[in-house]
Order: C-alpha cells, then sequence, then structure tokens
C-alpha cells in the first residue's frame, strides 16, 4: 500500500511539475518570440520556404506546434500541425527503435548478433569475410563499407525485401569492412528485412503495431502509400527549384515508388503532432504517454550511443571554432541517430532528404526536450539545412535555458558572417553532340546489372530518337556526346530533378557491348552489360577460395578487425 502511495504522489509532482513548466511566464515569451522569429525566418530573400512544420516538446508535454507557409502554391492552402511531410532518414531510428522492440523481448539475439545467424546460411555479402562477421549493429552504424547504389535507389526496383537480400551479394566495397563510416540506405532496408525475418510480419506491419499505435501517431503513414490513397488528404505538396531564386516546381508522387521498397531507410510520413509524440517516446525512455514501456530503455538506450566516428567530426584543421558558441559538435553515429553536443548539452538528432522533403530532429536528453521540423520546398543545396539549423539552435537555446546567439538579422544572413559556404563544386558534363558516332540501332538493347536490375534503350520510329528505361521511375532521352565513348541519359517525367546520368560506353568486338553509369563519388560506376540476365553467374565476383576468404574464423577475428581499424588509423589522421 506505501509504494501505491509513494508512486501517486510521485506522479503528482511530476504533473505539478510539468504544470510549473508550462505556465512559466519566461519560458511563454520565449515561445511567443520564437513564433515571431520564425515568422520573420519565412519572409527572408535569401531562403525562400514554400512550407514549414514545427514542433517543440519539454518535460512530457507538447510545448509549441504550428505550420507556417503553403502547404500547396496551386490551392494556396496553409500549413498547419497536421499537415504531413515525409521525413526522410529520420526513418532510420524508427527502424532500430523497432528492432530494439523485438531484441528486447528475446535473449538469442542481440545488436552484435551475425546476420547468417537470422538471415540463414543462404545469405552471404559479396566476400566471405563480411559474411561470417557482419552484425546488425554494423549495418545500422553504416560500418559496411559497401556501395550505397545511388542510382538504384533513385529510379527504383521492382522487388521485394527478400530479394534486395539476395542481391546485397552483388554490392562491391568502397571501404574496407569496419574502417571507415559510410553512409548506405538499402542496407538500412535490410535491417527492416531483418525485423521481418524475426517475426514473420511485414515491416509496415510490425512498425505500425510496436511503435506507432501504442503512441498514438494515428496521421503517421507511408510515403510510397500516397499512390493508393490519392495522396493523402492532409500531404504538404512538395517543390523544387534550380537555384534560391528560381521558378518553383512540384515533385512528382512518381517518385514515392522508389520509397515502398526501401521505407526502413526514408519512408515515413508524419506530422508535427506525432512526431511530438515520438520525441517524447525517446525522451521518456522508450515509454508512451501513459507511461507504459513500448521499448526497453536499456536496448532503446544504446541507439543514441555513438559507436562510429563518422566524416562530420570537427577535426582540428583550426583552432577557433566557426561560431560565437559551441553550436554543434558530431561526435559519431550511433544506430540511426548522430551523436554530439550543442552549447555542452549532450543531443542526438537526424536529418532527413526524400522526394523534395527536407527535415531534421533533435534532442536534448539532459533539458528533457526536442524539437523537429521539416519544408516542403524548394530542394535546393543549403536551403533547407540552414533554416533548420537556426531553428534549432533557436529552440536549443530555449530548452538548455541559454541566451540566443541568433536573432532576426544573423538569420537571414547565417551562415554568414561567421562563414562563407564555399562554393559546390559543379560537375562539368561532357557537351552534347548533333549526331551519335555509330548506328544508333548499335544501342539497342537490355543491359543488366546484378544488383540494379535491367537498363533498357530503344530506338523510337515515329521520332527517330533513343529512349532509356530504367528501374521504376527513371525514364528519358539518351543523347550523343563529343565524345566517341560516353553519352548522357537526360531524365524525364518524375526523375527530371537528376537532370542528367552520364554513361560510359564499353566495346567487344567493335560492338556496344556494356554502359557504365557514373554514381555518387565515392561510390563505383555501375555496370550494365548487354543481355546480361539475373540467373547468370557474375564475372566479377570474387570466388571465395581466393585471398579475401583467407580471413580468420569468427573466433580469432577481433585481433583483424584491430589491425585493419588501426591500418585505418594511421592512413587517415597520418
Amino acid at each position: 500500500m506505501g509504494a501505491i502511495v509513494n508512486t501517486v504522489l510521485v506522479v503528482c509532482f511530476m504533473i505539478v511539475g510539468q504544470a510549473l513548466t508550462m505556465t512559466s511566464p519566461g519560458l511563454q515569451q520565449r515561445l511567443q518570440d520564437l513564433d515571431t522569429f520564425i515568422q520573420t525566418l519565412m519572409t527572408c530573400e535569401s531562403r525562400p520556404v514554400v512550407g514549414l512544420t514545427v514542433s517543440v516538446v519539454k518535460d512530457g508535454q507538447t510545448i509549441f506546434a504550428k505550420g507556417y507557409g503553403q502547404r500547396d502554391l496551386e490551392t494556396g492552402q496553409a500549413v498547419d500541425n497536421r499537415t504531413l511531410f515525409g521525413v526522410g532518414s529520420i526513418s532510420k531510428s524508427f527502424t532500430s527503435a523497432l528492432l530494439a522492440s523485438i531484441l528486447g523481448e528475446r535473449e538469442d539475439v542481440s545488436w552484435d548478433t551475425v546476420l547468417t545467424d537470422i538471415l540463414g546460411p543462404s545469405f552471404r555479402f559479396r566476400d566471405q569475410f563480411r559474411t561470417k562477421e557482419v552484425t546488425l549493429r554494423d549495418l545500422l552504424t553504416h560500418k559496411t563499407g559497401l556501395e550505397n547504389q545511388v542510382i538504384a535507389i533513385t529510379t527504383g526496383q521492382d522487388i521485394d525485401r527478400s530479394e534486395l537480400a539476395r542481391r546485397i551479394r552483388y554490392y562491391r566495397q568502397v571501404y574496407p569492412f569496419r574502417t571507415f563510416w559510410y553512409y548506405n540506405n538499402p542496407l538500412y532496408t535490410l535491417a527492416g528485412h531483418v525485423a521481418e525475418k524475426l517475426t514473420g510480419k511485414s515491416y509496415e506491419a510490425l512498425l505500425r503495431e510496436r511503435i506507432l499505435q501504442p503512441l498514438g501517431m494515428d496521421d503517421t503513414v507511408y510515403l510510397a502509400d500516397a499512390l493508393e490513397d490519392e495522396g493523402f488528404s492532409d500531404l504538404a505538396q512538395a517543390y523544387m527549384t534550380y537555384n534560391t531564386t528560381g521558378h518553383f516546381e512540384p515533385y512528382s508522387q512518381e517518385n514515392f515508388r522508389t520509397l515502398k521498397l526501401h521505407l526502413p531507410a526514408g519512408g515515413v510520413v508524419s506530422n508535427a503532432l506525432d512526431m511530438a509524440r515520438y520525441m517524447k517516446f525517446h525522451l521518456s525512455g522508450g515509454r508512451d504517454a501513459a507511461g507504459r514501456a513500448v521499448v526497453p530503455e536499456d536496448t532503446l538506450r544504446q541507439t543514441y550511443e555513438a559507436d562510429f566516428i563518422s566524416p562530420r567530426v570537427n577535426t582540428l584543421d583550426k583552432l577557433e571554432p566557426d561560431w560565437p558558441v559551441e553550436a554543434g559538435t558530431t561526435q559519431g553515429y550511433g544506430l540511426g541517430w548522430f551523436a554530439g553536443t550543442y552549447r555542452g548539452y549532450r543531443r542526438v538528432q537526424h536529418s532527413g532528404f526524400v522526394a523534395g522533403y527536407a527535415s531534421l530532429l533533435s534532442l536534448y536528453p539532459a533539458a528533457s526536450g526536442g524539437v523537429y521540423t521539416s519544408v516542403n520546398g524548394p530542394y535546393t543545396p543549403g536551403v533547407a539545412s540552414d533554416v533548420h539549423e537556426i531553428i534549432h539552435g533557436l529552440v536549443g537555446d530555449i530548452l538548455t535555458g541559454k541566451d540566443h546567439w541568433l536573432n532576426a538579422t544573423t538569420a537571414c544572413t547565417y551562415p554568414e558572417p561567421w562563414w562563407t559556404r564555399p562554393e559546390p563544386n559543379g560537375t562539368v558534363l561532357p557537351e552534347i553532340s548533333d549526331n551519335f558516332p555509330r548506328d544508333k540501332r548499335d544501342y539497342e538493347g537490355v543491359y543488366g546489372n546484378h544488383a540494379t536490375g535491367n537498363l533498357t534503350i530503344s530506338l523510337n520510329a515515329t521520332d527517330d530518337k533513343l529512349y532509356f528505361s530504367l528501374g521504376l521511375i527513371g525514364r528519358g532521352l539518351v543523347l550523343p556526346t563529343d565524345s566517341a565513348n560516353r553519352i548522357l541519359l537526360r531524365s524525364q517525367g518524375p526523375l527530371a530533378y537528376i537532370s542528367i546520368i552520364v554513361a560510359d560506353v564499353g566495346q567487344r568486338d567493335g560492338k556496344v557491348f556494356s554502359l557504365s553509369l557514373q554514381n555518387e563519388p565515392p561510390g563505383p560506376a555501375a555496370l550494365f552489360e548487354r543481355g546480361l540476365k539475373m540467373t547468370d553467374p557474375d564475372p566479377t565476383e570474387p570466388q571465395w577460395d581466393d585471398c579475401v576468404s583467407g580471413s580468420p574464423e569468427r573466433g580469432s577475428s577481433s585481433k583483424a578487425f584491430a589491425i585493419l581499424v588501426f591500418l585505418a588509423y594511421v592512413y587517415c589522421f597520418i
């Protein structure tokens, strides 16, 4: 009985404490100032934002949730706190939370369980070493060193997650295993498939059953479902532009097709109110609004801990910081979260960019607070990131009780006057030629890639032009260049925001044999070979009896890993 009374008293004190926080005149004034600040920020000519949604939580309460700007320029509809935005790679934290829920119930698997123990002996990577050693933790911390397959993600693949798991064996190495942090979206999709294998249920059903429904996130949906649900009535239209002052063009919802497969990596759609519930879930140690445990706290807590140093970590190139305060230091990457600090407070956060939406979520555990923001355009380098950083900096000051270092003037010039963003290195594309160096029919055919799928080139008899088809949404014209061995794939339709893909032409016996599509550096080019079928053996795949397979057995591999990591450390920091 005494324990019950004590519990009731604790709950009462918690409620009173929250009420005091909510009614604090100082906090209320700062939130009013925040509202005014954001309205001013929306008018900055240097960063035109179409629509913005914001939510802030503190001490278990939603203290701010509001929309700004327009969710649709054509209809003039305004953004509110129920307007849906794609959260992009913040979805990765949903995947790690889901896995934490599953692992917390089981004693036979953990973050460090080798994947073949879950996916079975038929699952494999390109080399035997990774196959025997890669764990669930390696997937979630981006340290496999495998290629990101940007072209496959962008154009979409009409496969399920089981088939993706099979095709992982064809993913090539960019960096040696566990030696360098290298972001990888498909392997987060693979992590979602691990959840499916552990439970026998689809990722879609698992996320709703274990995370969304218990938290009351009833408005949260999946981006690919918009294609079957009339676009969702509350979904913000996303926009792109080619410069900060250019015409805004709406993104086609056909871009959402690619997220049906890659939901675990970037396909969640939510609003300010639901994301406030999600932040409170994390800040309360994995509990719902009623205090019931949704995910075991110990397992969930591990997702925030920096496991691997990421390239975002500040280097010692100079001793003086860019900003007048310690405005954010990234220490490394955990399981779906970047771990760092802000003005002396621990901060965990993740950004998200998908189909024209840009988002950021930041948690301050010691301050028991968090902030979420999302915009629907324009999708231009720097603009969306600046808006998020400015608002998150201001809210971070409110949550931690600090004086603001940003104001209405510096918000519009940010990151100046402290730092000038270097001009992006523009890719120099080959000049388009008037004619192909060979008969157009020589390029016709189906070119296969074991990991990505098929690329088809065909000649249209009506206009005598070559067209390409790649994946779910990759469509467009094939154009000649001033180089005899290089062509351009100019996208049309939903993929128009990726205007040009450069392809090198490979020959065999004087005939076009392959097309090598340039990828996002440092990833290798995607090689498509004429007539290759997905059932054909991969001639570039190493045999397991080569030197790669000479890795030690699992029990004795820790020394080898230590040597690899040491060599990488010496190489990177020499």
